[in-house]
């Protein structure tokens, strides 16, 4: 569904690594006491390969939706 979504739309994706979920995840709690869900370590970590990849400029906005609460992986075991 996604896919076929983002193809109608013209739209695109970006794949990020693991450790860099986790990484963008302590990021945004640090900087806004948001404690995201991987998936929104996930946005967070696209928006500097995105900014290399020249799609999104230096005085762009960007939203990044957190569809998810860090708080329903508590307990479970840290990306390696």
């Amino acid at each position: 569904l996604i896919l076929r979504a983002l193809r109608e739309s013209g739209g695109g994706a970006v794949a990020v690594p693991d450790h860099a979920m986790q990484e963008w995840v302590e990021v945004m709690g640090a900087a806004t006491g948001i404690f995201a869900a991987p998936e929104g370590g996930a946005t967070a970590a696209a928006v500097p390969r995105l900014r290399e990849m020249g799609l999104i400029g230096a005085g762009d906005e960007v939203v990044l939706f957190n569809t998810g609460s860090g708080l329903k992986y508590v307990g479970m075991e840290p990306l390696d």
